[in-house]
């Protein structure tokens, strides 16, 4: 029996990721698969993209509601 060789090529890897799922309106998912592919990529590459420039917007800070300590207030 000869042993397979692994196929070369295709996509390089873009690293650790984590499967989200969610429900949207029809209409703004036909919008979605629209714009990802005039662009030339799968709609899964283009909601990962929209949703990094939202979350760079984001301060996690603000969210928790709490300031880091100044260092001369925490002795």
């Amino acid at each position: 029996m000869a042993i397979q060789k692994r196929a070369s090529g295709g996509r390089p890897s873009k690293g650790d990721r984590h499967v989200l799922t969610t429900r949207i309106p029809t209409a703004q998912a036909e919008k979605i698969f629209a714009v990802a592919d005039a662009q030339g990529i799968s709609a899964s590459s283009f909601i990962a993209e929209v949703m990094a420039e939202k979350l760079a917007t984001i301060d996690l800070e603000q969210l928790t509601g709490q300031e880091t300590l100044p260092l001369y207030k925490a002795s």
